[in-house]
């Protein structure tokens, strides 16, 4: 019996190959086992069923060698036809990329299933299917109810107090893009001066955004609740130009949102890495504007009267 398992060994050894220069995206790390997991409509995300170590013992998918013994094939299905497999060698490769299609959101969750089967040399024996449940979401949005416009007065009663926006699709750790412009306005309403933040810090006579933000990604932010509040300066103030109080523009506009689950989508692209957040795709969101002006009450002057000493 140990004669023939050397030998059957060295068969396995003397046959293996990688398939069609296959190999696995990513690091071995950025996988794992256990349902469910996620996928947005209209994109796709790499997959791999870990070959049997018996049958393929060159295959080691943590030290990227993907050598698979000849003859065995991988039978990729989903029940319902609805999502697509592609493979570089059509049953012959472990690795598969998944793709869910516009509108499949509205079936999920569906179950992919996978079976290895031997060569005939081997048996032609099938294994047990191998199942993974696959929720599909829809592409993320969020608003902030539309454009809208606030004024008040310094020292009156706040109209809004934070700009909150509502999430719809997409799952967990949303990531939003937005503007926040904060100006002052001179004598004839044009804006003047533009500040880092509410304070008036970092006065500058061109057009820049609050400091919370970059011009490339204005702001991106993990939120996982689905109504995050756009709102980072502390309170809506009236900013002295340096000269006078002079009323003050705070004006966000909402651009665009991705989420985890599109992210995941991003996988093939990226290559796995995800340490550059403006590599990732973004759903337009809008734009809105929300547009808050604070205006400085005027201060009355004193009253003039004919002088006591005239004419005396």
């Amino acid at each position: 019996m140990a004669t023939v398992a050397v030998a059957m060994f060295i068969a396995v050894g003397a046959m293996a190959q990688v398939h069609d220069g296959t190999t696995i995206p990513g690091a071995a790390a950025n996988y794992a086992t256990g349902d469910p997991t996620y996928i947005t409509e209209g994109k796709t995300v790499p997959m791999y069923a870990l070959p049997d170590d018996y049958y393929h013992p060159n295959y080691d998918v943590a030290g990227a060698d993907f050598e698979l013994t000849d003859g065995f094939i991988w039978t990729w299905t989903e029940a319902t036809a609805t999502l697509t497999f592609t493979q570089n060698l059509a049953g012959e490769d472990n690795y598969v990329q998944v793709t869910a299609p516009a509108g499949s959101a509205a079936g999920s969750p569906y179950t992919v299933s996978v079976t290895e089967t031997a060569d005939a040399a081997y048996g032609g024996c099938a294994g047990a299917a191998q199942n993974l449940v696959v929720n599909v979401v829809t592409v993320p949005d969020v608003t902030i109810g539309g454009d809208a416009d606030y004024s008040f007065c310094d020292g009156a009663a706040v109209p809004v107090s934070d700009i909150q926006s509502t999430i719809t699709g997409g799952w967990q750790n949303y990531r939003l893009v937005w503007t926040l412009e904060i100006a002052t306005l001179d004598a004839t309403s044009a804006k003047e001066f533009y500040y880092d933040d509410e304070t008036g810090a970092g006065q500058d006579a061109n057009q820049k955004y609050a400091v919370e933000y970059t011009t490339a990604i204005p702001q991106e932010i993990d939120i996982a609740a689905n109504a995050p509040d756009l709102m980072t300066v502390g309170s809506f103030d009236v900013i002295n130009n340096g000269t006078n109080p002079a009323a003050t523009v705070y004006t966000y506009v909402l651009t665009s949102i991705n989420d985890q689950a599109s992210r995941f989508g991003d996988y093939l692209t990226v290559g796995g890495d995800d340490t550059d957040p403006s590599a990732f795709m973004y759903y337009a969101a809008g734009p809105e504007t929300v547009t808050v002006t604070v205006y400085p009450a005027p201060e009355t002057g004193p009253i003039y009267h004919i002088i006591n000493t005239w004419s005396e």
